[in-house]
């Protein structure tokens, strides 16, 4: 059985590993095979905010109102220096405006099976 050491370890290897979001307008469903996001939007990759906790990471994504403006459909999160895409969320067109930065957050739980 992995401890919950052992789970906050993986964690922490994990949450270092994560460094930036963006967001794209495509709208294909997403597979596990996928390897980009259908349609990047140039400008909104972005460094990301990380907090840990028990067994958990907390990732903050903020495209700010005076940034690339857009209706996004989707987002990933990756590792610009090595290129791993670790995740792609497809979800209904949300219209970004310069009243509002779009904000997603994502939790990662580190659970035994």
């Amino acid at each position: 059985m992995i401890t919950d050491e052992g789970l906050n370890r993986i964690r922490d290897l994990i949450a270092t590993d994560f460094e930036k979001g963006q967001l794209g307008t495509g709208t294909n469903a997403v597979t596990t095979s996928d390897t980009d996001l259908q349609t990047k939007k140039a400008g909104t990759d972005i460094d990301l905010e990380i907090a840990t906790t028990d067994r958990q990471i907390t990732v903050t994504y903020t495209n700010p109102s005076t940034g690339t403006l857009d209706t996004y459909t989707e987002y990933k999160t990756f590792n610009d220096a090595s290129s791993y895409d670790y995740d792609r969320i497809v979800f209904t067109g949300v219209a970004q405006t310069t009243s509002e930065d779009l904000i997603i957050i994502k939790r990662y739980f580190m659970r035994r099976s």
